[in-house]
This record gives C-alpha cells, sequence and structure tokens, in this order.
C-alpha cells in the first residue's frame, strides 16, 4: 500500500467522501455490476491512488464535478494498469476501478476540454491493449501444462 503523512491520510479520506458522493449519482456507477457497499472501498482506494493530483488544492471540494471525476478515475486507471503489467497483486477493487474508468471513457462526450477526451481516448486504447496481454499471458500458462 502507499505510505502517506497523516495530513495526506486525511486528505485523501476527504477526497474519498467527495468522490462517492459525485459517484453515487453517475450513470456509469449505476449501469455497472457493482454492488452499491462496494463504492465506499472503490471511492477510498482511488482517492489513495490519486491524492497526489490534488495537493496543491487547499480545500477540497465536497463533491467532484464531472471533469474531476473523470479525471480522477483515469489517472488511477493509468496507475493499476501500470502495476498490473510490473505483476503486481490486483484486487476486486482495482478491478472495479478500471472497469469504471473505461466506462467513463466510452461513455464521454465532445462537451468535454481536449485534454480529457484525449485521455479517454488513451484509456480505451491501453485497455484494448492490456486485455491482449492479459489473454496473452494466460494463454502462455495454459500452454506450459499440456503435453
Amino acid at each position: 500500500m502507499l505510505v502517506m503523512s497523516f495530513k495526506e491520510r486525511w486528505r485523501a479520506a476527504e477526497l474519498a467522501s467527495a468522490i462517492e458522493k459525485s459517484l453515487v449519482n453517475d450513470p456509469v456507477w449505476k449501469a455497472s455490476s457493482n454492488p452499491a457497499k462496494s463504492i465506499d472501498d472503490i471511492s477510498r482506494k482511488l482517492a489513495s491512488l490519486v491524492i497526489t493530483d490534488f495537493r496543491r488544492i487547499d480545500s477540497l471540494p465536497k463533491t467532484l464535478n464531472e471533469a474531476e471525476l473523470l479525471g480522477a478515475f483515469f489517472s488511477g486507471f493509468s496507475m493499476l494498469i501500470n502495476n498490473s503489467v510490473n505483476q503486481q497483486t490486483m484486487t476486486k477493487t482495482d478491478y472495479s476501478i478500471i472497469a469504471l474508468a473505461r466506462g467513463f471513457a466510452l461513455d464521454i462526450d465532445l462537451s468535454h476540454n481536449q485534454a480529457l477526451l484525449d485521455h479517454a481516448r488513451s484509456v480505451i486504447q491501453v485497455a484494448n491493449n492490456w486485455d491482449k496481454h492479459i489473454r496473452n499471458v494466460n494463454q502462455r500458462r495454459n500452454t506450459r501444462f499440456t503435453v
């Protein structure tokens, strides 16, 4: 797990609360297959991953606007994919964050700024490449044991 100071942990808890309040009414969350009780775990994990993106903000908002929420999920997605490629163990919460980031990327429209659109496009491309990578790894594992 990430090593954080007390202040960072406190700010991460505030950010988790803001993420949870913003996510609970979002159509991507409602359309997902995640159980309602998992929103707390997802919010806390995502906040601990992306708290460094919010360092320059003195007081964290009570809720995040759509662009901030998408940015948080896209940043968390990038970190988790990097962890997966580096063969770190993934949890259900990690896979949920990845799935939600993909959902947000597929649901984005042209009303968002160009940087967010580019980030969404890269999330979709990386997710597809990651799927191929996982299939190849699993295929290699299975062929090793066949005679």
